[in-house]
């Protein structure tokens, strides 16, 4: 049975966290305890953010629906000590594992290569968080309904929009629960692999902000831009575009900026020939693509958009966020702009990120993050 188809330097750590990890064991008095120091602690946090001289933004993307490289982007607001969290596109899964019920009421599903058959109910939540944590999607069904949704194209796609539409919902409400105690609101967009339909669906809440070609404030010094489209790809993905579609929706977006010098953009594709997009290149006859090789070898191109290069090279805003090529993790100057790709490794749990540190017309500092 197959499952459905639809320079980087580790970060300082924090004794306080290893202090609150260690309470967790404890008796229930003790805990309450070390949640009033962990609530003076967030007090103490937010008011040396307030003193601060410069805002630190912390950006991570493609997600790709994992379940723990999520919780782990919001633990990063306290964490990195972050004034705003920003999530790239790319934010919804590729496939969803059926676990099907027998008539002996034992599952069977199939998971990374591997068949399960035989397992107890009760040995599910085990499985559905290994499966929600590698950004697939978990669907329990018995077999006569296994065999009727498998069939039907239709019955397919309106399961998969449930469950992203859930999990992104679901996400929404944590987003909430970690961010308003600490003051820092998350702001998202999606990206090529996303689709439209879902993205609109999804309710967000004042700590969770779907900002899609649109234009917020930061603070009083800092506006952001986002595009999650991208440019076309051998995929041909929701949302993909021409070049020239994708200059216009960046100009649109571009215009409603009342000061690009200090404004941030948070742009899907990285940049063409940046070293942001470097990528294997593919053969785009064959389903699902195939690499092209050279003596055995992966031939590796730059693979970012030509659109969004010529809109920095112009406009010379103070950084650009980016992602799309998980390969990719670096950072580039084009002219004054400072540009970052963090890359992605969602498949494995990872959460890799940048902590940017800004004042009004100047990026003091980034660091690549891995954790």
């Amino acid at each position: 049975m197959k499952s459905i188809r639809r320079h980087t330097v580790p970060a300082p750590r924090s004794l306080i966290c290893f202090f609150f990890r260690a309470f967790e064991s404890f008796p229930l008095s003790r805990r309450l305890n070390a949640e009033l120091l962990r609530t003076s602690v967030r007090s103490t946090v937010a008011d040396q953010r307030a003193k601060r001289k410069y805002r630190r933004i912390f950006f991570a993307t493609d997600l790709h629906s994992s379940e723990i490289v999520f919780r782990r982007f919001l633990g990063a607001a306290e964490f990195y000590q972050a004034d705003a969290l920003i999530m790239g596109g790319d934010v919804t899964g590729k496939n969803v594992v059926p676990f099907v019920k027998g008539e002996d009421g034992k599952y069977h599903f199939n998971f990374q290569g591997q068949e399960f058959r035989g397992v107890d109910e009760s040995q599910l939540p085990e499985y559905e968080n290994r499966i929600m944590n590698s950004g697939i999607y978990q669907y329990r069904v018995n077999e006569t309904e296994y065999e009727s949704v498998r069939s039907d194209p239709e019955k397919v796609s309106a399961i998969f929009e449930k469950l992203m539409i859930e999990r992104l919902s679901n996400w929404a409400s944590l987003a909430k629960q970690h961010l308003e105690p600490l003051g820092v609101k998350c702001y998202w967009t999606g990206g090529n692999d996303d689709q439209q339909k879902i993205l609109d669906a999804v309710q967000g809440n004042e700590y969770f902000q779907y900002v899609e070609e649109k234009v917020i404030k930061l603070d009083d010094d800092h506006e952001m831009m986002s595009v999650g489209w991208s440019n076309p790809t051998p995929w041909k993905t929701p949302r993909e575009c021409s070049e020239e579609e994708l200059a216009e929706r960046l100009a649109k977006a571009v215009s409603h900026v009342q000061d690009v010098s200090s404004c941030i953009f948070n742009v899907h594709p990285p940049p063409f020939d940046s070293t942001l997009d470097i990528a294997a290149k593919l053969d785009a006859s064959f389903d699902p693509p195939k690499p092209v090789t050279s003596a055995g070898n992966a031939i590796w191109i730059p693979v970012g958009s030509t659109a969004v290069r010529e809109l920095i090279e112009k406009t010379q805003p103070l950084l650009m966020l980016c992602g799309h090529i998980h390969e990719t993790k670096n950072a580039a100057k084009i002219k004054r702009t400072t540009c970052i790709n963090p890359g992605s490794e969602y498949g494995s749990g990872i959460l890799r990120g940048v902590i940017v540190n800004l004042q009004k017309d100047k990026v003091l500092s980034y660091q690549l993050t891995s954790g």
